[in-house]
């Protein structure tokens, strides 16, 4: 029994981005840098009193026996 070579036929997408993607995907970044420095010097407190909730909620509805987060 001999084997033949398995050939593929694959399809390679052009790598070349327009560049209006570039922009956009280049103002898209900056806002999500803008918005993670506005989160990171946020003082007010809402994480803190918000996650005990967020925490407890994901373990409630936890898809297996492991829990989420250690105690």
């Amino acid at each position: 029994m001999s084997r033949e070579p398995v050939t593929h036929i694959v399809d390679v997408p052009n790598t070349e981005t327009p560049w209006r993607d570039l922009t956009s995907q280049h103002t898209r970044n900056e806002a999500v840098i803008c918005l993670l420095e506005e989160w990171m010097t946020d003082e007010s407190g809402y994480d803190e009193e918000v996650w005990p909730i967020v925490r407890q909620t994901i373990e409630e509805h936890r898809s297996s026996y492991r829990r989420r987060f250690d105690d």
